[in-house]
């Protein structure tokens, strides 16, 4: 996949183009159902597969107290990207003076002229351009003049629920990762680096890799049956996040218990897969109530993880 990051990279114009545009946050299944429409129509026209999206959000400059937190980080979303088969991947950097664009520039001196767009696939709310002034009618319009048609793509459903961010970013703000995943098409993740802890756990027997998070959206306080990958291998687990009340502390913390692993991460990468919930943080008496309830914890998370066949 070929990643384009600033449009002046281009020094030759594209000249056969099936495009889709949008934020694509969290990369879920309805973006991925209308990515495979785009893969599937460029393979059939042997034209480039095309994806034209924006850093940062749009709303971050705009208005940015109106902007959601996002269920993926920058390299998370290329990364997906390539996986579903795109070819070229342009990132429009964001900026006060491109949202000033009238519609009809857009279309002409980006889509059709820059990109070469023959075909574009948009969701049925698709806006573009100044103040949000272009719409689906009028990228039809300008497709007409400029030499490109245009596909709409209706709101896709699962289990007559429908697909969106927004309802992503509820189900995970609730906990509820499992329905959350069913929406996103895989198990959520959060990636970070691994910090210095207070080195609690290690002493009552459950040693934890504590995560400074790239990631914005961290799922609801509790405990978590989760898949931890680290140094390029999956390993089982259980999650906590909360602020630890059994030892009066007031920070929220994402800890991981890895099961079978004693080895130091500090300064390392890793990713943490949320499969299920397995209950509320609470706090106990004392110390022996705690690890009476994580080891019982655990169980759940052996059994629940044996089960998902998930990230085997």
């Amino acid at each position: 996949m070929v990643l384009i990051t600033d449009l002046k990279q281009i020094t030759e114009r594209f000249k056969n183009s099936i495009i889709t545009l949008g934020n694509f946050d969290g990369l879920h299944l309805g973006h991925q159902e209308l990515i495979r429409m785009v893969t599937e129509r460029a393979k059939e026209t042997g034209a480039v597969s095309m994806v034209i999206t924006f850093r940062p959000h749009p709303l971050k400059i705009l208005a940015p107290e109106k902007c959601p937190p996002l269920i993926s980080i920058y390299e998370e979303k290329i990364e997906f990207f390539e996986k579903l088969g795109i070819d070229v991947l342009v990132k429009i950097p964001f900026t006060m003076e491109f949202s000033s664009m009238p519609p009809r520039d857009f279309a002409k001196n980006i889509l059709g002229d820059l990109l070469g767009a023959k075909e574009i696939f948009v969701g049925y709310n698709y806006r573009f351009g100044k103040g949000r002034e272009g719409n689906i009618q009028k990228l039809r319009e300008f497709g007409n003049e400029f030499g490109f048609t245009v596909r709409e793509i209706e709101q896709i459903s699962f289990n007559s629920e429908v697909i969106s961010s927004t309802r992503i970013r509820q189900l995970l703000g609730e906990g509820e990762v499992e329905d959350a995943a069913k929406l996103l098409g895989r198990p959520y993740a959060i990636t970070g680096v691994v910090v210095k802890g207070d080195g609690r756990g290690k002493l009552i027997g459950f040693p934890t890799a504590n995560i400074a998070s790239k990631h914005m959206i961290i799922p609801a306080d509790g405990v978590y049956a989760a898949r931890i990958l680290a140094r390029d291998k999956y390993y089982d687990g259980v999650l906590n996040i909360g602020m630890r009340p059994t030892f009066n502390k007031h920070e929220t913390t994402i800890e991981a218990h890895i099961f079978d692993f004693n080895e130091d991460l500090y300064g390392e990468e890793i990713s943490l897969f949320f499969i299920k919930r397995i209950r509320d943080e609470k706090k106990f008496a004392n110390v022996e109530e705690l690890i009476s309830q994580i080891k019982k914890d655990i169980n759940i998370a052996k059994t629940v993880l044996a089960s998902s066949g998930l990230l085997a």
